[in-house]
C-alpha cells in the first residue's frame, strides 16, 4: 500500500471558537483527508485572520464576526447562537427589564466579540448600562473561568454572553447553566474568508468541504 508523503503546507487562520470548538474531530478529519497538503491551524481574533489574509500568510480563514476588507471576499458560513451563561440555574428566558439585577461580564470595548454583543442589544434597545455591574476582561475564556469561580449570588448572578458551542459540555455537567433574553435570539454567521487573488485551486476543495459541514 502506498503512503502519501504531504509536503506541501495549507495555512489555515480561525478565531478561538472556531479553532477550538468546531474545527476538532470530524470536520478536521474531513479537511486533512481531503487536502494533499499539511494544514496549519493558527488561532487568533478575527482582525489578525483578516490582516494575515491581505499579507499572504494565510491561504484562507474562518471568523466569527464580520470584519471585513474591500480585498477580502466573505461566504456565509453555519450559524452561531450568543446565550447568557451562569453558575446557578436561572429562567430559561430573562426579560431584559430584569438585567439590572445581573453582574455582566464582557471583552473590551475593542474586542470584536464585544462589538458584536453590543449590535444584538441595540436591536433589543439594551445597553450596557442596564446591567447592574459591569467588568470588562480580556477574552472569551477569562470570561467563562470568571462566571465558573465567581460566588453564587441569587440576587445579583454574575454572567457573561457566549457562544452556546463553548459551554455545551458544562451544561451538561451542570457546571454552568444557560438562559436567552426573552423575545429576542442572538444568531449570527461564521464566515469563510479569503484575499481576492488568491489561488482558487488551493482552497476550493476545503471551502466545498466546510460548505458541507
Amino acid at each position: 500500500m502506498e503512503t502519501t508523503i504531504k509536503t506541501e503546507s495549507f495555512r489555515l487562520g480561525t478565531t478561538y471558537i472556531i479553532g477550538s470548538y468546531i474545527l476538532p474531530g470530524e470536520l478536521n478529519e474531513n479537511i486533512n483527508s481531503t487536502n494533499q497538503s499539511v494544514v496549519n491551524i493558527n488561532i487568533s481574533n478575527c482582525v489578525d485572520v483578516i490582516a494575515k489574509l491581505q499579507a499572504n500568510e494565510l491561504d484562507l480563514g474562518i471568523i466569527e464576526t464580520p470584519t471585513f476588507h474591500k480585498d477580502i471576499i466573505a461566504k456565509k458560513w453555519i450559524n452561531d447562537e450568543k446565550v447568557i451563561c451562569s453558575n446557578i440555574k436561572l429562567e430559561s428566558l430573562i426579560d431584559k427589564k430584569d438585567l439590572h439585577r445581573y453582574r455582566l461580564i464582557c471583552q473590551k470595548d475593542t474586542s470584536p466579540i464585544n462589538k458584536l454583543i453590543h449590535s444584538f442589544f441595540k436591536k433589543m434597545d439594551v445597553s450596557h448600562k442596564d446591567f447592574y455591574s459591569i467588568s470588562k476582561i480580556d477574552n472569551t475564556t477569562a470570561s467563562i473561568q470568571s462566571v465558573r469561580w465567581s460566588k453564587p449570588n441569587p440576587e445579583h448572578p454574575t454572567i457573561t454572553i457566549v457562544s452556546s458551542r463553548i459551554i455545551e459540555d458544562e451544561i451538561k455537567s451542570k457546571k454552568l447553566f444557560m438562559s436567552r433574553i426573552k423575545g429576542f435570539n442572538m444568531v449570527h454567521n461564521f464566515y469563510i474568508v479569503y484575499h481576492k487573488d488568491v489561488d482558487m485551486r488551493k482552497i476550493e476543495h476545503i471551502i466545498n468541504e466546510l460548505m458541507n459541514y
